[in-house]
């Protein structure tokens, strides 16, 4: 079972740094499906050579859910790299200095200048490294709170039912709501842990600890975090079937909402 979530989100360019939530969580949960693909990784097996470019491509929305699909069923040895685009004849209109962005962009995951491009009108721009993290841009940030919310809302049912003998039904939960998330934003730019593997089960209630680890990535190995400030814990009751916050007062997120 998932022991961890670490999420980071720069808000200055829509940017959210992850573990725990992978490629398939992502296509599962976005509203903006990409229309066609620029795989920003120059030895891509899939799709057909753009000569403009010198990158391959995937275009219209049956091959794009074809490549997710075939991502979803292997095991990946590599990065997993593109950014969508919303017209094939724009791709021509890039200038040399617009596709070396992108080759940089493709190698250093980080944007010489914006990461959204006015000719490919991308929404997003996303990266998965091989050691399980993620580096998303978002045109539209709501989209990753609904993503990180169906997540940890997945992550509940299985622990919900994990308790349940064999013959006795699957119980559901309720689905855990984005505009919860959307208000730990402050918690969320800290740079934070779910911990899911020190999830206290009290009567009714999971509580769900969140450790503040900022941009250690090196504290979500070895259960180091496990050693920092919890700032804030994430509950739900199964009876009531209803999401909660609790914050520590003392980090200053008070406005917080306690409850959805």
């Amino acid at each position: 079972m998932l022991e961890l979530i670490y999420v980071h989100i720069d808000m200055t360019s829509n940017a959210v740094l992850s573990k725990g939530i992978t490629h398939t969580d992502f296509t599962r949960s976005i509203v903006h499906h990409p229309k066609n693909l620029l795989l920003l990784n120059p030895s891509a097996e899939e799709g057909e050579y753009d000569m403009h470019s010198g990158l391959k491509i995937i275009r219209g929305q049956e091959n794009v859910d074809q490549y997710f699909s075939t991502v979803h069923r292997r095991k990946m040895n590599e990065e997993i790299k593109w950014i969508d685009f919303s017209d094939v004849t724009m791709l021509k209109e890039l200038t040399p200095m617009e596709i070396s962005e992108l080759l940089y962009f493709g190698h250093m995951k980080t944007s010489l200048h914006s990461p959204f491009f006015y000719k490919l009108q991308n929404d997003f721009v996303f990266f998965e490294f091989v050691d399980h993290m993620t580096r998303v841009y978002y045109r539209y940030i709501d989209e990753f709170y609904r993503i990180l919310a169906d997540k940890i809302t997945r992550v509940i049912l299985e622990k919900v039912n994990d308790r349940k003998t064999f013959f006795k039904r699957g119980v559901s939960v309720e689905k855990l709501d984005g505009e919860l998330l959307k208000e730990m934003k402050p918690i969320l730019q800290e740079g934070v842990v779910f911990c899911f593997d020190q999830m206290d089960i009290k009567g009714k209630e999971y509580h769900i600890p969140i450790h503040v680890v900022e941009d250690s990535l090196w504290k979500t190995k070895n259960f180091a975090y496990r050693k920092e400030p919890v700032i804030a814990i994430l509950i739900y009751n199964t009876a009531k079937r209803t999401w909660r916050l609790i914050q520590e007062d003392e980090f200053g997120f008070a406005d917080l909402p306690r409850q959805a």
